[in-house]
């Protein structure tokens, strides 16, 4: 009697589980292709860009395509802006318009198209944060050189602020008499283990995950005061090599001061980065503030300081 009972619960389980497998047709009501926008503006830009894209009922038929020909209006504090169509790549349409951008200007946008509706949103030039210092120090792990950051920003008082830190690196191991200096800047990977303002700040790095130039976070452990971040960088200290007989190595720090629509979006996307593929993670929702369709219409503004650290030769 106990083995038939088991039979039979092991036969309602197949049956259960062959039934996940099969394709069901949707019978719901078919949404109306929106307007997707995608707009991450740098308030010292003197040009703004915005695109386009169309974005459709995930259940259809049907593959997104261009948006033909939409009703685009953009103002800085109520003030029509110029917009022209600069590129178009594939079904993404980018829109241009002249950006001359101060703290607390209130940028919107609006687009129109009989198929689509309207699309609207706006953002709020933030103001900027000051980087008081950054100190440094080499060290080595796993056998791979490091160089940390001790980075000190001044947060504006009598407002709650949001931030994204960004890092590039400049190596010279050339003499200028012998070879002109290479002016480019190499965009860094931030390590944050070690810096606790930081979500999912114990999280490793693993293969084929999306390394991470860009790091937000908010002043909430620290509104209206000075605060010493504590980052690092993978980076070789050329100077300790003796084949070396002339090095200047520098690095570049940026403090983006994101509005809070646009840090909204940027963690929104962040915690949804961290759910992918585990199945028992409830989904998380992208922020929009795109009234009518999708996206993120987002403003930031950015301040950056240099420091040479490391130094060989004259």
């Amino acid at each position: 009697m106990k083995n038939s009972r088991y039979y039979i619960l092991l036969i309602s389980g197949t049956v259960l589980l062959s039934s996940c497998e099969k394709d069901v047709d949707f019978k719901g009501k078919e949404l109306s292709p929106k307007i997707a926008v995608n707009s991450i503006i740098h308030a010292k830009s003197d040009t703004g860009v915005i695109k386009i894209s169309e974005s459709v009922f995930d259940y259809s038929d049907r593959q997104p395509g261009l948006v033909e020909n939409p009703e685009i209006h953009v103002s800085i504090n109520e003030k029509e802006c110029q917009v022209w169509l600069d590129t178009v790549m594939g079904v993404h349409a980018c829109y241009k318009f002249v950006s001359i951008l101060n703290i607390g200007d209130r940028l919107e946008f609006s687009a129109h198209t009989p198929g689509h509706g309207t699309v609207r949103g706006f953002d709020i030039v933030p103001s900027i944060a000051e980087i008081r210092n950054i100190e440094s120090s080499w060290f080595k792990r796993d056998g791979f050189g490091y160089l940390r950051l001790y980075i000190t920003l001044k947060d504006n008082p009598l407002e709650r602020n949001f931030y994204r830190i960004v890092v590039r690196t400049n190596d010279i191991i050339v003499h200028p008499s012998i070879q002109e200096p290479d002016s480019h800047w190499d965009l860094k990977e931030i390590f944050v283990d070690d810096e606790i303002l930081f979500n999912n700040a114990s999280e490793k790095n693993e293969d084929g995950k999306t390394l991470d130039y860009y790091r937000i976070f908010s002043d909430e452990m620290f509104s209206g005061k000075e605060y010493t971040l504590n980052v690092y960088i993978r980076n070789d200290n050329f100077a300790t090599d003796v084949q070396s007989d002339y090095v200047r190595q520098s690095v570049k720090v940026e403090i983006q001061t994101l509005s809070e629509k646009l840090y909204q979006n940027l963690h929104s996307q962040e915690l949804a980065s961290g759910t992918t593929g585990d199945v028992f993670s409830e989904p998380v929702k992208i922020y929009t503030n795109i009234q009518g369709g999708y996206g993120i219409l987002g403003i930031y503004n950015s301040t950056e300081k240099e420091k040479t650290v490391a130094k060989k030769g004259d």
